[in-house]
């Protein structure tokens, strides 16, 4: 490899660049150091969360590509960072598969974070349970690095329990009746990923059950206008099988 002239210079200077254009905070800029633990030893671009290796990449190339010849990336993430992702990770799983063995591991989650941009929080509700998250981690040990003690603690809770206590996100009408009234796999479904009951099967509960408090049976009647549409939707489909 030939040796680039004032090359740590320059990489620098690409570094602080990228930081900028990426809008990273002071504390969390882009660096360019040598990784003593490489071998050979080389020049590395470190950064927490912010842009993906692909985006880093392609952008410090349109700033100086001949600098970067041979130039390691390394990304690590935030306690956040990970929480986000045990959460997306659950929520967004396969609702196939059996809720009683809902999990995430640290390499799933690392999987989603590879191909995330800024991996955040997208609004209040996340923020709020990736801290929960984050905070419910702490006693225990991170055994397989960065990002195991939360996916543990996602994976033995389940995710419902974010959303529980006094300063927690409201529900939605849904939410509020399955948390109250879904048993068996469906508590599972809840309490791991999130899946609500059906209107139908929520609207049913309250129905049926006659000790209902005024705030569930509110809820119920918010579900109304869903139901009937779907009756009605039904309803046409049924009708076309009638028609000659």
């Amino acid at each position: 490899m030939a040796a680039v002239p004032r090359r740590a210079e320059r990489l620098r200077k690409v570094a602080w660049k990228l930081t900028e254009q990426y809008g990273l905070p002071r504390d969390r800029q882009i660096e360019a150091e040598i990784d003593d633990y490489a071998r050979p030893k080389r020049w590395t671009f470190v950064w927490r969360d912010g842009p993906t290796e692909t985006q880093l990449r392609r952008a410090a190339a349109q700033l100086d590509k001949e600098a970067l010849d041979g130039v390691g990336c390394r990304r690590e993430y935030s306690d956040t960072a990970y929480a986000v992702a045990a959460i997306r990770c659950l929520r967004d799983g396969d609702p196939g598969e059996d809720p009683y063995h809902a999990g995430v591991s640290v390499y799933d989650a690392g999987r989603l974070l590879d191909t995330t941009k800024n991996p955040g929080p997208s609004d209040d509700r996340e923020r709020h349970m990736a801290a929960r998250l984050v905070k419910a981690s702490e006693r225990r040990p991170s055994v397989y690095g960065d990002g195991d003690a939360i996916c543990r603690e996602a994976t033995e809770k389940g995710l419902s329990p974010l959303l529980r206590g006094e300063d927690a996100p409201a529900l939605t009408p849904i939410e509020l009746l399955t948390e109250r009234y879904a048993r068996g796999s469906a508590s599972a479904l809840w309490m791991y990923r999130l899946t609500p009951v059906t209107p139908l099967e929520a609207f049913a509960a309250v129905q049926a059950d006659e000790k209902a408090s005024p705030e569930h049976i509110a809820a119920a009647l918010t579900l109304l206008p869903e139901l009937h549409a779907a009756l009605d939707a039904a309803a046409a489909s049924l009708q076309e099988r009638l028609s000659p």
